[in-house]
Parts: structure tokens; C-alpha cells; sequence
């Protein structure tokens, strides 16, 4: 298994369009074959084209999760709720090592800090991660959870 919080090249085997979703216009991120294999559920799996370079919309308002350029894959389709696209906990931040949204605002709410960064990069760092295969993005986590913790950083602060 590759290591997957590192920046790699996709190389798809083929391309059937632009990189921007069909419904919101946004570009996607290239995202590996491998990652759609491990979430689609199973009636989605039935359309997946193995051949076909995908990518992944971050757009938290759009219901696309993953593209082609002809076809689509909503969040309904995902064996898993996808942090950039859900707003309720509790919400998955990292998909390896189970941390939500909720955890870590708690964990900086109790201590002022979050070890969250940390643990993960241990994890990795051990060779533990498996983010193409749980992500929905189909990357590292860790830039998320990075994101949440300054957010309930700065939630703290304002109270």
C-alpha cells in the first residue's frame, strides 16, 4: 500500500472531462480509483468505470461527492458521512483513527489544546493510515483536523 499522506501524482488511465463538478461549477480534486471502490455502496458500485480518472468536490453545499465528467456519486451513494459535506456531529474528521469534529472541540474546550495533529502524525509516521482507502477525499486527514482545531481554538477564545 502506497503511503498515503504523502502529495502523489494521479495518474489516471484515462480522462472523460474537465476537472469541474457538473452541478457547482468548482474544480475537483483528482482522487484514486481506490478510494471509490472502498466507499460507493454497492448499487453505485454497478456504475463505477475503473477506467476513468475521478475527482472529488469539496463544495459543502453541493450534493456531488465524486465526478467524472459525465457521471456522479451524492453523499447518499457513500458508505460513510463526508466531513466536507455534513454540518451535524458526530462528524468524522479523521476516518482512520475515528476522530469527529465533536472529540475535538471537547478535547480544546477541557485542555486549551488538541493532540489530535500529533497522535495522527505518529500514526503515520508508523505507517498506520489507510486515507486512500477511508477518506472520502482520498488523502490525509490531517490538514481537517488542523482546520477544526483552530476553529475550536478560536471558539474558545470568544467565550
Amino acid at each position: 500500500m502506497s503511503d498515503c499522506c504523502t502529495i502523489q501524482g494521479v495518474k489516471p488511465t484515462q480522462s472523460r472531462g474537465a476537472g469541474s463538478c457538473p452541478r457547482c461549477g468548482e474544480r475537483g480534486k483528482s482522487v484514486d480509483i481506490v478510494t471509490l471502490k472502498s466507499l460507493l455502496d454497492s448499487s453505485a458500485m454497478k456504475r463505477l468505470e475503473p477506467s476513468v480518472a475521478y475527482h472529488f468536490c469539496r463544495v459543502a453545499d453541493c450534493p456531488v461527492v465524486y465526478f467524472n465528467g459525465i457521471d456522479v456519486f451524492t453523499q447518499g451513494e457513500l458508505t460513510v458521512r463526508v466531513y466536507q459535506k455534513e454540518t451535524s456531529d458526530p462528524l468524522p474528521v479523521c476516518y482512520c483513527f475515528g476522530f469527529t469534529r465533536e472529540q475535538l472541540f471537547d478535547e480544546v474546550a477541557r485542555t486549551g489544546k488538541s493532540t489530535a495533529v500529533q497522535e495522527i502524525a505518529q500514526y503515520v509516521k508508523d505507517e498506520k493510515c489507510a486515507c486512500e482507502l477511508r477518506n472520502p477525499q482520498g488523502s490525509c486527514c490531517l490538514g481537517n483536523i488542523g482546520q477544526v482545531v483552530k476553529q475550536a481554538l478560536r471558539q474558545k477564545q470568544s467565550v
